[in-house]
């Protein structure tokens, strides 16, 4: 008979590890490639062999500008791997399964949880902000957290899963109408998956903003009809041009007071504003952003997260899917892979700006 806290595991006796590789933030700037424990798991938990963990820009402030919620701290939760072992009270999963984790963990007491918002949890911990991430070679995560991925579905993009739910579930905000136009703020790793997203939902139109050439040629490679530089033109002008008075749909996913003013007055009467991207900063809105958002009766909605019932949600299903099919790329947005003990100095570039970068994965391939 079982013991109560007996585990399946994947290392033969003659080859258990105890030990793994792991960049570990141990204060604002300071993070240290070191080799820890590997985490154990109890009954209830899933220990996950990581093969690739991509570099979130929330990731930047954390380790690098505002500080995290604790320390030392393993970063890291946009990750795929294997199953490496499984505690007793799982049984939907095997060791070697290919695997994806949905990394926000609710607390279940709240009043959002008991109403099954899940996202909107007060009390919520993100595995890899709150406990260990993936920017090590093994992380143990709750067994309702891990979700099997298709044979077909490569690591490198199942590792983009995580990012690509959050550009659905704000577009699904939007009740986007086949024959609609859809303008994407911002051309960065979360803005190329939603407009990606707004073909899928079925926008006639997808205008991609962007200040940077080399990311509206990307957006046009990955579906974007119109693309609007709007270091070159008044982007607003050139959208209401294009659109004959304003887009219905106008996503912001850049993270910019200067953009999130920009949907506002780019949108049509009666259009739809989704607020994606976090700026950390009050928004100030000008006379005309006003008198646009009162006369014309915009609906300004943000979104948080990516999660609904049953946990994780659609928006994960709906992910899954179309990245199994092909229908959803993120391969193509990789411009870094690389090793563990690169974190630390790739974190300093993207945060001081002198990293040119699209998606950074952090690679466990051997």
């Amino acid at each position: 008979m079982k013991g109560e806290m007996e585990t399946a595991v994947l290392h033969s006796p003659d080859d258990i590890q105890t030990e793994m590789k792991a960049a570990v933030l141990h204060s604002l700037g300071n993070i240290l490639t070191e080799r820890v424990k590997i985490p154990q798991i109890d009954r209830d938990e899933v220990l996950i062999k990581v093969k690739y963990c991509g570099i979130c820009g929330s990731d930047v402030p954390r380790s690098m500008i505002s500080g995290a919620r604790k320390y030392p701290l393993i970063l890291g939760h946009e990750f795929a791997g294997e199953v490496a072992e499984v505690g007793y009270n799982v049984d939907h999963l095997k060791v070697k399964d290919k695997v994806v984790v949905a990394p926000l963990v609710p607390c279940g007491g709240c009043e959002h949880c008991k109403a099954t918002n899940y996202g909107l949890c007060d009390n919520y911990n993100i595995i890899g902000t709150g406990s260990n991430g993936a920017f090590a070679e093994y992380v143990k995560v709750p067994k309702d957290h891990v979700l099997k991925i298709h044979n077909n579905l490569d690591f490198e993009t199942a590792a983009g899963i995580e990012p690509a739910t959050i550009g659905y579930h704000g577009l699904q905000k939007a009740n986007i109408q086949p024959g609609e136009t859809v303008v994407v703020m911002g051309c960065g790793s979360i803005g190329q998956l939603t407009l990606q997203w707004a073909k899928i939902f079925g926008a006639t139109t997808v205008i991609a903003v962007d200040i940077f050439e080399d990311k509206l040629e990307f957006a046009k490679e990955l579906g974007a009809d119109i693309t609007v530089n709007s270091r070159n033109v008044d982007a607003v002008e050139k959208i209401r041009e294009l659109t004959n008075g304003g887009a219905e749909v106008v996503v912001e996913t850049a993270g910019s007071v200067i953009t999130q003013q920009q949907s506002i007055l780019a949108a049509k009467k009666k259009g739809r504003v989704v607020f994606l991207g976090i700026t950390h900063k009050g928004l100030d809105l000008e006379e005309k952003t006003m008198d646009h958002l009162l006369r014309g009766e915009l609906t300004i909605q943000g979104s948080w997260n990516s999660y609904t019932p049953p946990y994780p949600g659609i928006a994960w299903k709906a992910t899954l899917d179309y990245m199994a099919k092909g229908q959803l790329k993120f391969k193509d947005m990789i411009s870094h892979k690389i090793q563990v003990e690169q974190v630390g100095e790739y974190l300093k570039g993207m945060a001081d700006r002198t990293l040119e970068f699209n998606k950074v994965l952090v690679s466990f391939e051997k």
